[in-house]
């Protein structure tokens, strides 16, 4: 028998974690909490010691609600629609993990250190509870290598004493997969489809008094909105612990916008009929984030460019420092460069070569028509002694216009850092820079959904690349060309 080890995993999210509460309000990212809450809830279900794995299970669980309250805090100083919706949604969530876990001993320092959330008006309580939470210790994790949880709890040296003493009643969720692939993060689920939901649990033991272990769905979500399974379980045969499985399906009814957060579902655990020894102790990766995108609902008007517009969302979310107040702004310019790159295709809008000048106006005109962007576009804002070319709420545009040879992603480098620095004088995160095109063309025009991309310098500027293809062949020129051949 091996000597109980620190698990290596564990500091480094819980470190994380408790760095960026305890930073706040420094610029922060929702993603970035939001994957270390499941990080930690991973861990807490390998912890030998039940009382150190629920911990770990409800700080996993306010960092998710701290991440909400951090967007609440960036919404309003920001202006942004609505968003009292953030702190709404925290308090709503913060009820649930309160109902879960005021009752826990494990967890009865993160629940004092959390109960000012339910008072939060102002942005200095939102700090000071960040500050507060991020602060609370957690005890030390440790795991028996090579011990079994049996001999542990149910050995030949299990004496009379501690069979007085139940060992703690613990639903550990070991695995979550969504149509067979691990469902670690947000995970996207189409709406309107069946998908295949299972899970893994381990059960320390099984009381006398109960007969069936039931999992079920809680979210803040409307009901309406989802259908998931319920599970059940029968008492297994065999002594403890015991490995659970079991597969289900799962529905999404609705749709969820592209700047929406994801949709957020746990599992809590029931033995039936309800006697004693509620609530159990539930630990591990038990906290599905479904992206509920539609991919049929268009946002650019081109499926392919929809699609890239996702990846980039998905990707920025996990850009440290990224505050979704101006992601969201990112997205809008992105959606409507995104169509004015596929429209450029279907109907060779960019005939001909273009000076920057006549590209500027014709861009200009173009994002101007959107109704998200409309008179916030701003043209020929100062920034870092020069001059940007256009820019919408700060995130600045920067257009070239290449007429001499066949431009490709990687030619965009040549021009990143003179974007960069526009945005690192407005004090933003992202830039967009777009680059028509323009030169000589035998050949059809590239999938536009292929000339986009994202380069990140090393200033944490984030640079949406973006290649408009004009000076297009007319398709039966191509035809033409090929019989003088």
């Amino acid at each position: 028998m091996r000597q109980n080890l620190v698990r290596p995993d564990v500091r480094s999210p819980r470190l994380d974690a408790a760095k960026a509460l305890l930073g706040f309000p420094s610029k922060i990212s929702t993603e970035d909490l939001n994957g270390l809450a499941g990080e930690l809830d991973s861990i807490s279900a390998s912890f030998a010691n039940p009382v150190t794995a629920v911990a770990y299970a409800a700080f996993a669980g306010l960092v998710r609600i701290s991440a909400t309250v951090g967007q609440w805090h960036d919404a309003v100083l920001t202006a942004l629609p609505d968003a009292d919706r953030f702190l709404r949604s925290a308090k709503a969530r913060y009820q649930l993990w309160l109902k879960e876990y005021e009752n826990q001993t494990a967890a009865v320092n993160l629940v004092q250190a959390s109960t000012a959330l339910l008072d939060v008006s102002s942005l200095d309580d939102a700090v000071q509870l960040l500050n507060t939470v991020g602060a609370v210790p957690l005890p030390l994790g440790m795991f028996a290598q090579d011990t079994p949880f049996t001999k542990t709890m149910h050995g030949p040296h299990f004496d009379e004493q501690t069979a007085a003493e139940p060992s703690p009643l613990t639903v550990a969720f070991l695995k979550f997969q969504i149509d067979s692939i691990d469902a670690q993060h947000t995970h996207q689920l189409t709406p309107g489809e069946v998908h295949d939901l299972e899970l893994e649990v381990r059960v320390t033991r099984w009381p006398e008094e109960h007969s069936e272990l039931q999992l079920t769905p809680v979210s803040v979500e409307p009901a309406s909105t989802y259908e998931f399974p319920t599970f059940s379980f029968s008492r297994p045969a065999g002594d403890p612990p015991y490995s659970l499985h079991q597969r289900g399906r799962a529905i999404l009814k609705v749709s969820q916008g592209l700047h929406a957060r994801p949709f957020e579902f746990k599992y809590a655990a029931e033995f039936l009929p309800p006697k004693s020894e509620q609530p159990v102790a539930i630990v591990g990766h038990r906290t599905l984030l479904i992206d509920g995108t539609d991919p049929s609902r268009p946002l650019c008007g081109y499926p392919a460019m929809d699609r890239r517009l996702i990846e980039f969302r998905e990707a920025l979310r996990k850009v440290s420092s990224m505050t979704q107040p101006e992601l969201l702004n990112l997205l809008t310019i992105l959606a409507a460069m995104f169509n004015l790159a596929g429209g450029a295709v279907q109907d060779a809008l960019f005939p001909g070569t273009r000076s920057e000048e006549e590209f500027q106006q014709e861009v200009r005109a173009a994002l101007r028509r959107s109704p998200s962007i409309g008179n916030e576009l701003d043209e020929h804002a100062n920034a870092a002694g020069g001059i940007t070319d256009l820019s919408f709420r700060g995130i600045p545009i920067e257009l070239k216009v290449e007429k001499s040879a066949l431009f490709a992603l990687e030619d965009g480098r040549r021009f990143t850092n003179q974007t960069a620095s526009y945005a690192v004088a407005k004090g933003r995160k992202t830039a967009v820079l777009c680059v028509l095109d323009c030169s000589p063309k035998n050949e059809p025009p590239r999938d536009p959904a292929q000339l986009v991309g994202l380069q990140s310098l090393e200033n944490g500027v984030q640079v949406c690349v973006l290649i408009i293809q004009g000076n297009l062949q007319k398709p039966s020129a191509l035809s033409r060309g090929a019989v003088r051949q």
